[in-house]
C-alpha cells in the first residue's frame, strides 16, 4: 500500500487581494512581485490554448483532449455565448441609451480588469517518484480517472462550467487542465448572470471543494487500477496556485536536492575516511622529521668537525709550502751563484788553453782545432789523449810522416799532454763540485 499526494490548483492572481493592494501603494511602481495565474484577458486565454494543447511540437500523442476541442479561446466563446447571451439581450432591453448597452460580454470582461475571464484548474495524483518508472499505457489510465473528476467537480460545484479539459503525459506525473467560467446567479445589478469567480471560490468553498476532490480521486484510482491506496496526509496552504512549469521545476529540484544530499553524504563518508588516513599520515611524518632533525643535528656536528680539521689542515700544509717555496729560493740563488762561479772557472780554463795552443806551431794547432770545437771541448781529444787503443792507431799513423822532426813533435806532445792533464784536473775538479752542489 502506498501513500499518493494530491494536488488541486485553482489560478488566481495574488496581486488582486486586499493585503497585495496595500502593499502596492508602498512601491515606487505600484505593483507586486505575487504570482499571476489568472486567465484574466483573452490574450491570456490564448497563452493557456498554446501551452495546455502544446502547438509548438508534434508529441500529440502525449495531450488528450477529454472535453472541448483544440482551440480554448473557441471553447471560451462558445461557453460564453451559451451562458450569457439569453441575460445580455434581457439586460440590453432593458436599457433606454445605446452605450449602456453590451455588444458582446466576452469581450467586455476580457477588457474589464476587475474580472478574470476564465478559472484554470489543475489536478494531479502521486508525484514523480510514483510516476516516473511507469509505462505510458499505465499512465493513459489516469483518462478514465480524470474524466471521473470532471463529473465531481460538476457535481461538488454546479456554478462552475467547463469549457475544455486537457490531460498532459509529456511531463513528469499525469495531471489534468481544465479550463472553465464560474457563474453567479440573480445578480441585481448589470445582466442578472455574471461571471462571478470571487462569488464561487472563496477561502472555504475551496477547502470544501478540495476535501470531497482528493477523496473522491483516491477512490476512483484505486477502482481503475484495482489498487489500494490512500492519499497523504493534506498539507496546509496547498491551496496556492502552481503553474504547471513551477510545479516540474519544484520537483526537479526536488531530486537534484535528494541526489545532492546523497553525494554529500557519499562525500562526507569519504572525507571522513580520507581524515583518517591523513591523520595517520601526519602522525607518521610527524616522526620522520623529528628522525631527520634528529639526523641533520648529527651530520651538522661532524660537518663541523670535518671543516674545522680540514681548514686546519689546510693551514699546516699551506704553511709547509710556504716553508719549502722558500728553501727552495734560497737554494736556486745558491745553484745560481755556483753555476755562475763554475761558469767563470771554464771561461778561464779555455781562456789559457787557448793562449797554449797558441804557442805550439801551426800543425799542431790545426790538430788542436780539430780536436777542439773553438770554445767547447769534443769528447774525441780525452779518448786520443787517454785510450790506448786510440793513441797507438794514431802512432801508426804519425809514424809514416816525415813532415816535422820526431824529436821536436814528441817534445812538442809531451809538453801538451802535460798542459792538458793540468786542465783537465781543473775542470774535473770544479764539475765534481758543481755536481755534488746540485744533489743536494
Amino acid at each position: 500500500m502506498m501513500e499518493l499526494s494530491y494536488s488541486f490548483h485553482l489560478g488566481n492572481d495574488s496581486n488582486k487581494t486586499i493585503k497585495a493592494r496595500q502593499e502596492a501603494k508602498n512601491t515606487l511602481s505600484g505593483t507586486t512581485n505575487k504570482s499571476n495565474n489568472a486567465i484574466q484577458n483573452v490574450k491570456q486565454l490564448g497563452k493557456i490554448n498554446h501551452h495546455n494543447l502544446r502547438q509548438y511540437n508534434n508529441n500529440q500523442e502525449l495531450i488528450q483532449i477529454i472535453k472541448g476541442s483544440n482551440d480554448i479561446t473557441k471553447d471560451v466563446k462558445k461557453l460564453y455565448f451559451d451562458l450569457f447571451e439569453e441575460a445580455r439581450l434581457e439586460y440590453n432591453n432593458k436599457q433606454i441609451r445605446e452605450d449602456r448597452k453590451i455588444d458582446n460580454y466576452f469581450n467586455k470582461i476580457s477588457s474589464d480588469n476587475k474580472h478574470d475571464l476564465a478559472c484554470e484548474i489543475i489536478i494531479e495524483l502521486g508525484d514523480m517518484a510514483y510516476w516516473e518508472d511507469k509505462s505510458l499505457e499505465y499512465k493513459y489510465e489516469m483518462i478514465k480517472v480524470f474524466k471521473m473528476q470532471l463529473d465531481d467537480l460538476k457535481e461538488i460545484v454546479p456554478d462552475f462550467y467547463i469549457a475544455n479539459a486537457t490531460c498532459h503525459f509529456d511531463e513528469h506525473s499525469p495531471h489534468l487542465h481544465i479550463i472553465g467560467v464560474p457563474v453567479k446567479e440573480n445578480c441585481k445589478t448589470g445582466l442578472s448572470r455574471q461571471v462571478g469567480k470571487t462569488s464561487i471560490f472563496t477561502k472555504e468553498s475551496l477547502v470544501v471543494i478540495q476535501d470531497k476532490m482528493r477523496e473522491r480521486c483516491i477512490n476512483e484510482f484505486n477502482q481503475i487500477y484495482q489498487l489500494d491506496n490512500k492519499l497523504k496526509e493534506k498539507q496546509k496552504g496547498k491551496n496556492r496556485d502552481y503553474s504547471p512549469y513551477e510545479r516540474l521545476k519544484f520537483n526537479e529540484k526536488a531530486n537534484e536536492l535528494k541526489k545532492e544530499l546523497s553525494n554529500l553524504r557519499n562525500e562526507v563518508s569519504g572525507l571522513e575516511d580520507n581524515k583518517n588516513i591523513i591523520n595517520k599520515e601526519l602522525t607518521r611524518l610527524s616522526k620522520d622529521k623529528n628522525d631527520i632533525t634528529d639526523e641533520i643535528d648529527k651530520k651538522k656536528k661532524i660537518n663541523n668537525k670535518i671543516v674545522l680539521k680540514s681548514k686546519n689542515q689546510l693551514m699546516d700544509e699551506n704553511k709547509k709550502l710556504k716553508e719549502e717555496n722558500n728553501h727552495l729560493k734560497t737554494m736556486n740563488y745558491q745553484y745560481e751563484t755556483k753555476y755562475n762561479d763554475l761558469k767563470e772557472k771554464t771561461d778561464y780554463l779555455i781562456y789559457h788553453l787557448n793562449k797554449i795552443i797558441k804557442k805550439l806551431p801551426k800543425f799542431i794547432q790545426n790538430i788542436i782545432d780539430r780536436l777542439f770545437n773553438y770554445n767547447n771541448i769534443d769528447i774525441k781529444f780525452f779518448k786520443q789523449q787517454y785510450d790506448p787503443e786510440v793513441k797507438k792507431k794514431e802512432e801508426k799513423i804519425f809514424k809514416g810522416l816525415n813532415l816535422f822532426d820526431k824529436k821536436e813533435i814528441e817534445k812538442s806532445i809531451k809538453h801538451i799532454n802535460a798542459e792538458m792533464e793540468e786542465s783537465a784536473e781543473k775542470f774535473y775538479s770544479t764539475k765534481n763540485e758543481k755536481d755534488d752542489d746540485l744533489s743536494l
